[in-house]
């Protein structure tokens, strides 16, 4: 991959609401360079046991050069340098190697047929990130730097894990499915930052096993009870250890985000006419990072990078569908019209926690968890007739806040409430022949007006509208 893209930037409420379209940006551009070379060896080593290796490279890099400021900052003339301001200019390299072998093996156990599968991992990734510099005020995408950058490091990455699973199969209709991984994370930062003034480094190894157990119990050859329970984590990132400036400390306990999963559920069908899953969940998701404000011997204020609270979700996730032909004539299948619906409910909230907010810290206990819905819900229509194949789908995502404060809006529209949204899809296929095929799609063909992201970053800052009704049709040949 390898392309330059120049990108719209960000809008605040007011803009989106007088014209989505629009961009207030023109001299931003993102360029990214990224080769993936890969080896796959697949063997069959007997008729119980498959081996497979995967073994892939990562080389290149992600270029940008932007005029970054909130979209309620005009990029015009500076009348005192006339001309534009300069642009920020930022660079990464990437290197990195990435190893993974699997085994499965399937055995006997008095007359139940049981499958072990485990594996090893290793990756390895150097990243050189090169941010700030002062670009030119040109218009075109040029990096051509008018002042060294402002931050330079150099990332490395060391990752080792084994994993094994195992299905047991206890009788006829129940099984039990431990699991296990053992993960050994090794990293190392070193560099400068704040227009290259301060010197920073960090360095961790963190170890740490990771449990599961799944449970199947088959009620009928169509129906089936099914719970898992799994332990997760969210490593810290290079930027949670990287102070902003240097009045942000980062605490020396800081310790990655863990918590668990739990889900019960039921599925099953009826012959080809009915098919459905449900299925309730409970996460909780510990220790998440953010900052908090501390006061020194001396009176000073300052930012500390902490753990700064837990959340819990809860929910429902169901599916089903439904062939309307099939009520009538089971045995039908010249054509068939088939309903489905896949709806989604999740309680996320925070239980505990406070974040720094105006010089202060705030408790966010109660508060719903940022960019999280309530509600995802997707239904629609397929008709099949020989061999062509329709659909028509209808898309709703309730409102959610991309802020742990709950902020209903912000002036630069970078933070605040994610309206609600509807949306229509549609979709042909049409087999002509054995050769060739037609596809035909028409997304969003009501054209509505919505967005799903408010970010502070690339290719913002700002309101990203979605996009308004685009189409395709795309001719296949398989000869």
């Amino acid at each position: 991959m390898d392309y330059v893209q120049q990108i719209a930037g960000g809008l605040t409420d007011q803009q989106f609401k007088m014209n989505p379209n629009q961009s207030v940006r023109a001299r931003n551009y993102f360029q990214p360079i990224i080769n993936i070379p890969a080896a796959i060896l697949d063997a069959n080593i007997s008729a119980r046991t498959r081996l497979q290796i995967t073994s892939n490279g990562l080389f290149g890099e992600r270029n940008s050069v932007q005029f970054i400021n909130p979209p309620n900052i005009p990029d015009t003339i500076n009348t005192s340098l006339g001309s534009y301001n300069p642009r920020q200019v930022d660079r990464d390299y990437y290197a990195g190697f990435t190893t993974e072998a699997r085994i499965l093996h399937s055995y006997y156990v008095g007359k139940f047929n049981n499958i072990i599968s485990g594996g090893v991992r290793y990756f390895y990734e150097l990243t050189k990130r090169k941010q700030k510099g002062l670009g030119t005020t040109g218009s075109d995408f040029d990096l051509t730097l008018t002042k060294d950058y402002g931050t330079d490091l150099r990332l490395t990455t060391d990752n080792f894990a084994a994993f094994a699973e195992n299905i047991i199969q206890i009788t006829p209709a129940f099984s039990i499915i431990p699991g296990v991984r053992y993960e050994v994370i090794k990293t190392n930062l070193t560099g400068l930052i704040n227009s290259r003034t301060t010197s920073t480094s960090y360095r961790g190894d963190r170890n740490f096993p990771l449990f599961g157990a799944g449970v199947q119990y088959q009620l009928t050859s169509a129906m089936q009870l099914y719970g898992n329970i799994s332990q997760a984590y969210r490593p810290y990132l290079y930027s949670n250890v990287t102070p902003a400036d240097r009045l942000d400390t980062i605490d020396p306990f800081l310790k990655d985000s863990k918590g668990y999963d739990v889900d019960l559920g039921y599925r099953g069908h009826y012959g080809n006419m009915l098919q459905f899953d449900l299925d309730v969940f409970y996460l909780y998701y510990g220790s998440k990072i953010g900052l908090v404000s501390q006061v020194d011997a001396t009176g000073r204020s300052y930012l500390v990078t902490t753990n700064i609270g837990n959340s819990v979700a809860k929910g429902v996730e169901a599916f089903a569908e439904l062939s309307l032909p099939k009520l009538f004539n089971p045995v039908v299948n010249t054509y068939d019209v088939r309903v489905f619906t896949s709806l989604s409910y999740d309680n996320a909230r925070y239980v505990s926690g406070a974040i720094t907010k105006s010089g202060r810290n705030v408790n966010i206990s109660g508060n719903r968890v940022e960019n999280t819905p309530r509600w995802i819900n997707k239904s629609g229509v397929e008709l099949r007739y020989k061999k062509i194949f329709t659909n028509f789908q209808y898309s709703f995502t309730s409102e959610s806040f991309n802020d742990a404060f709950n902020t209903f809006s912000s002036s630069d529209g970078v933070i605040g409430l994610i309206p609600a949204n509807h949306v229509w899809d549609w979709n042909l296929n049409w087999q002509i022949s054995k050769q060739f095929h037609v596809s035909a799609s028409v997304n969003n063909f009501t054209n509505e007006k919505y967005f799903n992201r408010r970010i502070t970053m690339y290719p913002g800052p700002g309101i990203l509208p979605a996009d308004g009704r685009t189409f395709a049709i795309s001719l296949g040949a398989q000869i």
